[in-house]
């Protein structure tokens, strides 16, 4: 048995990992570099050349970091993601018209603890909150050798405070935890609940000095659009475009009758019709930064412009430093300049490390924990012990011991 990092060994995003028993090769996310990362996308056997005929990819989730290499994933290889995630991710590639929806039809889709055979190496899914929808972590066996990958996972979440528990029953006797470690080398106070994110929401929208309100968050941020759902001030309209309100469907058709936080019955797809209401009622509306350029949605932004409040709620790494999106801070730009017209509410879809710890003592594996998507993967050293972490460079196999089955 051997086990690949090919790349995300010291960097955020763009993972790729690999674990082989025997001739069968299991691919773990495959994405893109985040912005500012140049890091090659090395040839990897069994997944962009060779003998595929062994070889399967499953998705912790649909972020762009870990799925985008999608297409240039051999044919034939068969591809796992979550059934709602594949559902959300087909309606991106509608919409944004540089795929081919066509390319996720060939993706194959698991349920919670819906255990795959890939040769001898057995996979079970395991649902985690993370600011994707429908998101999991995976336990892999074989060769009587138990592995977690945590793929990106937070306990602050909406669902994040059952994952410790589900963890002590699911992932026992494990010899290797494949972490993600973003947080590590971010600083700052912990960050605030899901749940704390919606009351400041609401606190906002009900002192702001205008019943107008645009929020910017990623339209796939499911939790994120429920939280300022139910913080909207009741009276007042809950407005997104066509593209947005149809991921709200697909979400509340298949969620809603699991858990009212997902019952987006009362969202409304802007028309021209909706002006007048909105002006008596005031509204809460998600934009998109693309939005401004849009012929519905901007001149509803332009004609609300001084007198509206909007409210960022994404990492703030888009605004500045090595991240920055330009696109981005030019559709700011006004806002930010105004008086009591801006806000930033956000809460990170990663674990910080004092949850980063209590995941490690609560799996408490034999042997040790790798890291991956974290930029110093060297400061595990401080939350867990030393003698437990096991640093790879990117491309090395590493070779676990052999293990007794049990």
């Amino acid at each position: 048995m051997t086990l690949t990092v090919h790349r995300g060994a010291k960097q955020i995003g763009g993972c790729v990992t690999e674990i082989a028993s025997g001739q069968w090769r299991l691919f773990i996310d495959f994405g893109d570099n985040l912005p500012g990362n140049d890091a090659a996308l090395p040839p990897i056997e069994g997944l962009t050349f060779g003998d595929g005929s062994r070889s399967a990819l499953f998705f912790t989730h649909y972020h762009s970091d870990h799925i985008g290499n999608l297409d240039k994933v051999m044919p034939g290889i068969p591809v796992y993601m979550g059934e709602t995630a594949k559902a959300v991710q087909t309606t991106v590639a509608k919409w944004a018209r540089r795929e081919k929806p066509t390319m996720f039809d060939v993706v194959k889709t698991f349920t919670p603890l819906d255990r795959k055979k890939i040769g001898n190496i057995t996979v079970t899914p395991l649902m985690i909150d993370h600011s994707a929808f429908d998101a999991y972590m995976f336990l892999i066996e074989a060769e009587g050798c138990r592995i977690l990958h945590t793929g990106d996972f937070r306990l602050h979440g909406v669902r994040g405070s059952k994952t410790l528990k589900m963890l002590s029953y699911y992932a026992k006797n494990v010899h290797y935890i494949i972490c993600e470690g973003t947080m590590l080398s971010r600083k700052g106070p912990p960050p605030m609940t899901e749940y704390g994110l919606q009351l400041k929401a609401k606190e906002l929208m009900k002192n702001a000095p205008t019943p107008y309100v645009f929020v910017l968050c990623s339209s796939t941020n499911i939790d994120r659009i429920a939280a300022f759902y139910h913080a909207n001030p009741r009276g007042r309209l809950f407005v997104c475009d066509k593209y947005q309100k149809e991921q709200l469907e697909t979400i509340r058709e298949a969620h809603a009758g699991k858990s009212g936080f997902y019952d987006f019955k009362h969202v409304l797809s802007y028309a021209p019709n909706l002006d007048r209401l909105m002006e008596e009622r005031g509204f809460c509306m998600l934009v998109r930064k693309s939005a401004w350029k849009n012929r519905l949605l901007g001149p509803v932004m332009e004609s609300y412009k001084g007198k509206s409040l909007f409210v960022y709620s994404m990492w703030t790494g888009y605004l500045d430093g090595q991240a920055r999106d330009q696109e981005l801070c030019d559709l700011l730009a006004p806002y930010r300049e105004g008086q009591n017209r801006y806000a930033e509410l956000h809460t990170s879809g990663h674990a910080p490390p004092e949850d980063l710890r209590r995941l490690f003592q609560t799996v408490n594996p034999k042997l040790g924990l790798i890291p991956i998507h974290g930029e110093r993967p060297e400061l595990f050293q401080d939350i867990i012990p030393k003698e437990k972490l096991l640093l790879l460079d990117d491309g090395k196999e590493y070779s676990p011991p052999p293990f007794p089955e049990e």
